[in-house]
């Protein structure tokens, strides 16, 4: 190394910024391009982004001095133009723009793209949220889509962890930045389906530039998700942090974090709704056996009256009454008949001759027959006179009619 000196690190970059901040030209500078990475600091006023073209980014910082004159904030995707001076931050070795003053020029190209995309896939209802399925509530087996290597993984862990899930999470690794990410995650999703093994997957990815989250506004990957067999959770970025992935996914966690509070019901959660279901088995088998009771009782009560027990008992007492019936109108009969037997005997009674010979009436009969008239006899025949405790034979002398026998007793 003779001839050679050695420099540190830090020395190495204060003597870059020095360099660039001997050129004159670099001093106050214009640089338009895409605005991305935006982060607005509150506590200290600072705003810091960078800007962007196809071919390469720059680090910009804008203090609070000058922050507080720009009519407004701009937003990532924004096309600007910029005025700054061109430093190297010393820290990190990054090569940055000072900048104090933002003009607006319209909306970058990228943004363009984007919001193109995102039209057309809500035009298709890729966003609609009636086309998205409800998480299964109790997953045995959840898939886990991030890289092997990153922070995600052991959040989403950590998380599933605290929750006291019992079931599996089964780890498809792929690419979460560059160029092939996109491809990576969909051979994931694709390796996922063919086991056949999960019930529901979460895409996720820890935070950083919108550069960095751009594999998760993929077009294709877009389509894939909606397609997937099993509900997909996204869980990339933080949570200010927003992808297509986020629109089209059946639902999206804040952060991995909150995929596994999203995901997997709280050990708690699961007691409470153990008991919820163990009384609501309670009360429905209790209602339910109240209803088979009164079936049961109304069932017997139907058989107890169609039974021949039960017919024989109902037309016995429908005999006995009618016996009564039938005992009561003979009676009643009878009683008629023998008041009528009685009046009947009473009405022979006067007309039986023996109860007026009784009285002392007789009757006379010659050879047989009652006689009604005197011209019926002469004198010499013999008469039978009927009294009313015998006969007597008598021979007539003489007989005379009423009208006669009146004469001769006046003299006439």
């Amino acid at each position: 190394m003779a001839g050679f000196q050695v420099l540190t690190v830090s020395q190495l970059c204060r003597y870059v910024k020095s360099l660039l901040e001997e050129q004159r030209q670099l001093e106050d500078v214009m640089v338009k391009g895409e605005v991305s990475n935006l982060s607005f600091k509150q506590m200290s006023g600072h705003l810091y982004f960078s800007i962007r073209d196809e071919g390469g980014l720059v680090r910009c910082v804008m203090f609070s001095r000058y922050v507080q004159n720009l009519p407004e904030i701009p937003e990532n995707g924004a096309f600007v133009l910029v005025r700054g001076a061109a430093t190297l931050y010393e820290r990190d070795g990054a090569f940055q723009l000072m900048v104090y003053d933002i003009q607006p020029l319209g909306a970058g190209q990228g943004k363009q793209d984007m919001d193109a995309l995102k039209r057309r896939l809500q035009g298709e209802g890729l966003f609609d949220p009636a086309r998205k399925r409800p998480l299964p509530p109790f997953p045995d087996t959840i898939g886990v889509i991030t890289s092997r290597e990153g922070a995600a993984l052991q959040d989403i862990i950590r998380s599933f962890r605290r929750r006291g899930y019992g079931g599996r999470l089964i780890l498809y690794p792929c690419l979460v930045q560059g160029a092939g990410a996109p491809a990576s995650v969909l051979r994931a999703l694709d390796a996922m389906e063919q086991e056949n093994l999960c019930q529901a997957a979460v895409i996720a990815r820890g935070g950083g530039s919108s550069e960095d989250l751009s594999a998760f506004n993929d077009e294709e990957l877009a389509r894939r998700v909606c397609r997937c067999g099993v509900p997909v959770v996204s869980a990339v970025g933080h949570e200010v942090d927003f992808t297509i992935l986020d629109l089209v996914a059946d639902a999206r966690a804040a952060t991995p974090t909150a995929a596994g509070e999203l995901m997997a019901p709280h050990r708690d959660a699961l007691a409470q709704r153990v008991n919820t279901l163990r009384e609501a088995i309670q009360s429905r088998a209790r209602e339910q056996l109240r209803r088979q009771r009164q079936r049961l009782d109304q069932d017997i009560r139907l058989l107890s009256a169609v039974s021949p027990g039960e017919r024989v008992k109902k037309n016995r007492q429908r005999l006995d009454y009618l016996v009564r019936l039938l005992v009561d109108a003979q009676r009643h009969r009878t009683q008629a008949l023998r008041g009528r037997t009685l009046s009947l005997v009473r009405q022979l009674e006067l007309l039986n001759p023996a109860a007026v010979m009784r009285k002392g009436w007789s009757v006379a009969t010659l050879e047989g027959k009652v006689l009604t008239t005197v011209a019926e006899v002469t004198e010499g025949q013999r008469l039978t006179t009927i009294l009313a405790d015998g006969e007597v034979i008598s021979v007539v002398q003489s007989y005379h009619r009423k009208g006669e026998a009146y004469a001769e007793e006046t003299g006439h």
